[in-house]
């Protein structure tokens, strides 16, 4: 994750433009390099989106297996009693 925001304004794939000598080969450049940016930009943010949500969801899940890890035993024998009185 830290790698995906320290190149969040990159260009998408590496892919640059290079103007010519034209003002319209510059402004093509400039235009092209701008798209690749934003659809870095939007790609890489998605997938920060993600991966901040999936942390969480393994966060929540591993907080709710310590507190049920200890349980456990505890379970084992109501639901061996529950099982033998009927």
């Amino acid at each position: 994750m830290p790698l995906l925001v320290k190149t969040l304004f990159s260009p998408w794939r590496r892919i640059s433009s290079y103007g010519g000598r034209s003002f319209d080969a510059k402004v093509r450049a400039s235009v092209d390099n701008f798209v690749s940016r934003l659809v870095g930009f939007v790609s890489r943010l998605l997938v920060l989106i993600a991966a901040t949500l999936l942390l969480a969801l393994t966060v929540i899940a591993g907080v709710i297996a310590t507190i049920a890890w200890p349980l456990l035993p505890i379970g084992i024998v109501y639901c061996v009693y529950r099982g033998l009185v009927g």
